[in-house]
């Protein structure tokens, strides 16, 4: 989900393959991971997370990925004798994001840049993949079905080598979609757009979401902020309704004030529509 990881975490990823895809036995756990939703742990040259309903059918496109050369995907090599999912261990650095600081470098335009077009790559290549008929998914759009999207790709969930973005990861949250739903989460945070950054001016904000935009592509802007405050209902309410409904992950979210936090973020972008729509309507570079 589109909100920080509370646990400061460190990655790599080795490209050891798995032998047995369907059962893989444990061997010695080594560090917590983190990550806000599944209590991940490396084992080995391993990540096991909690897998759920959604888990086939994410391993169906991370494979799918994998067989179309998308190297800004983990792999999967399904699950262990636990229960829990499989992925192969990837090699570089994350960053929490908060309650930790974002290094300056990240906040730079050079990643701002890198992250749009990695996701426009995504959505390039996702275009292609055709979904398993009864593949059930964590989070669906209540949108067009046009794509599997990412929906949670953000500085937080990303992979870095030399300070270069490099990998996209917790994937179990994809979920059919449209690419400008996918894209309108993405500005929200990798921009950002959330009410409580302090670290750019509004016009400062305008500028880099209009750079997010040109570098991903995107012709059609008329429908971005609108698309983007309903994703922030949809998904701030969805989140409480996963807690209440016993998930373990979302009720951190939840208790931490998510919600209310990406309600505060829609007030935010009507305030300010002005402002972004003027950048978005300039011709892109």
């Amino acid at each position: 989900m589109s909100a920080p990881r509370r646990p400061s975490a460190t990655s790599s990823w080795a490209s050891r393959r798995v032998a047995d895809r369907d059962t893989i036995r444990t061997v010695d756990e080594e560090a917590f991971l983190g990550g806000n939703l599944s209590d991940a742990v490396r084992v080995g040259n391993t990540v096991r997370r909690r897998a759920g309903p959604w888990t086939p059918a994410v391993h169906a496109l991370l494979r799918f990925l994998e067989r179309e050369r998308f190297d800004a995907a983990p792999r999967a090599r399904g699950l262990d004798e636990r229960g829990r999912e499989v992925l192969e261990y990837v090699e570089g650095e994350t960053h929490a994001g908060w309650p930790d600081p974002l290094p300056d470098w990240l906040l730079g335009e050079h990643c701002l840049v890198r992250s749009a077009r990695l996701l426009r790559g995504y959505h390039d290549v996702v275009a292609r993949f055709a979904p398993p008929p009864d593949g059930r998914w964590r989070l669906v759009a209540p949108t067009a079905h046009e794509i599997i999207c990412h929906n949670d790709w953000s500085p937080w969930n990303a992979v870095f080598r030399s300070r270069r973005l490099a990998v996209m990861l917790d994937w179990d949250l994809a979920g059919p979609g449209t690419r400008i739903w996918d894209l309108a989460n993405a500005a929200y945070v990798w921009v950002p757009l959330y009410s409580r950054a302090e670290l750019f001016t509004l016009a400062e904000r305008a500028g880099r979401l209009r750079v997010f935009c040109d570098s991903y592509g995107l012709a059609d802007r008329s429908e971005l902020l609108e698309v983007l405050r309903r994703r922030l209902i949809f998904v701030g309410d969805f989140i409480d309704e996963q807690a209440r409904a016993g998930d373990p992950g979302f009720g951190k979210l939840s208790a931490w004030g998510i919600r209310a936090g990406m309600h505060r973020d829609a007030e935010y972008l009507d305030e300010n529509r002005e402002v972004f729509e003027r950048a978005l309507v300039l011709s892109p570079s």
